[in-house]
């Protein structure tokens, strides 16, 4: 019953993001580390806030796809109802400890010069939850780059936000008509 409630949510959630779609190019920018480790905020920001948060996960993406699963782990809630839907295993996890293991078990890439880009689609946050809706893209120096339509669910955990649902699935490059292609 939980499970098809949480479903619900997140197709609501889904639905309702989708007009928000024409702001995915306003929002569009490389995810580079120097850039952030150089950057000096205008403001300080909060630690807690759902935008650290984000800013975060981009960088656990960057060094997840270098082979370091540790800082995308500890943006999970370690709790018996997050899921982990898609990826390059077709996965459909339930649990830490599923999840967990799954990500310890990622392999360390032959190259470690990727370049992690990312695509905001849309976002929003509430007092307890919140969702980010982006695509993502990896280049390695030498290799196939991999583009990925991803969805994140967080929830707020004593004032923290820990991711608590991810779906990724590849995008496919489109095929041209016959017609388009003449």
């Amino acid at each position: 019953m939980k499970r098809n409630i949480s479903v619900f949510i997140l197709l609501i959630l889904l639905a309702s993001s989708f007009k928000y779609r024409t702001k995915a190019r306003e929002n569009s920018q490389p995810f580079l580390p120097d850039r952030l480790r150089n950057m000096v905020p205008a403001k300080p920001a909060e630690q807690n806030t759902f935008e650290a948060a984000v800013t975060k996960m981009q960088q656990a993406n960057l060094e997840m796809a270098n082979g370091n699963p540790e800082l995308f782990k500890s943006l999970w809630q370690q709790s018996d109802d997050v899921t982990f839907f898609g990826d390059n295993k077709n996965a459909e996890l339930k649990g830490w400890n599923a999840i967990s293991a799954s990500l310890d078990s990622t392999k360390k890439p032959v190259s470690s010069d990727i370049s992690y880009t990312f695509e905001k689609i849309a976002s929003d946050e509430g007092d307890l939850q919140a969702y980010l809706i982006q695509k993502e893209h990896y280049k390695p120096a030498a290799g196939k780059s991999r583009d990925l339509q991803v969805t994140v669910v967080f929830r707020k955990e004593n004032g923290e936000w820990k991711i608590v649902h991810r779906h990724a699935d590849s995008i496919l490059p489109s095929k041209k008509s016959d017609e388009t292609a003449k």
